[in-house]
């Protein structure tokens, strides 16, 4: 009976989590890789924190009509590679993240971290407003807030953006430059 009972609780985690909000990827097509702009390559660090736990890793984002690659490494391991081609995620070569965090959850913050105030605006999925507050923008879908995102130019051109979730609850900070 214990058995059963731990494993209708790792299901139902698991289901939490594959449940989870996103802004993009829930009604997700090929018009969400449009909003993303001219292609491009981009270098970014980040830093996901989530509870006691934080992990820092380089990325490797490559914007293109036909999809959105994404690559993670520390210390030269290659964390994840996932490919977004408009309707399904892709995972390539990689050990995993050390924080659970699924796949559709880290596409869907780099694309909130590329995609300008006006898109955002105009594309989000029925259902869902922002709002500004102190320089965050603030996604409620269902009148539930969901993510916060706030944009800062750095002295050095690059680009901080912070993302904070909510379900699943975490912190996420990008720093973006063009890659050379």
């Amino acid at each position: 009976m214990a058995r059963i009972k731990y494993f209708a609780i790792c299901l139902a985690a698991l289901l939490l989590l594959n449940g989870c909000s996103t802004v993009f990827l829930n009604d997700s097509n090929k018009k969400v890789l449009g909003i993303l702009g001219s292609s491009r390559t981009l270098e970014m660090q980040m830093q996901i924190s989530r509870g006691a736990s934080s992990f820092a890793m380089d990325l490797v984002v490559d914007v293109r009509a036909q999809g959105l690659t994404v690559i993670g490494s520390a210390f030269g391991a290659r964390i994840f590679t996932l490919s977004f081609d408009g309707n399904l995620i892709s995972e390539g070569v990689g050990v995993g993240l050390p924080i659970t965090l699924p796949n559709r959850i880290v596409v869907d913050d780099v694309i909130l971290a590329l995609v300008t105030l006006n898109s955002l605006e105009t594309r989000l999925p029925s259902g869902c407003v922002i709002t500004l507050e102190d320089g965050w923008r603030k996604i409620y879908c269902n009148d539930q807030l969901i993510v916060k995102i706030k944009h800062q130019k750095m002295s050095d051109k690059n680009e901080l953006v912070s993302i904070e979730r909510l379900q699943p609850e975490y912190m996420v900070n990008f720093v973006i430059s063009e890659a050379k």
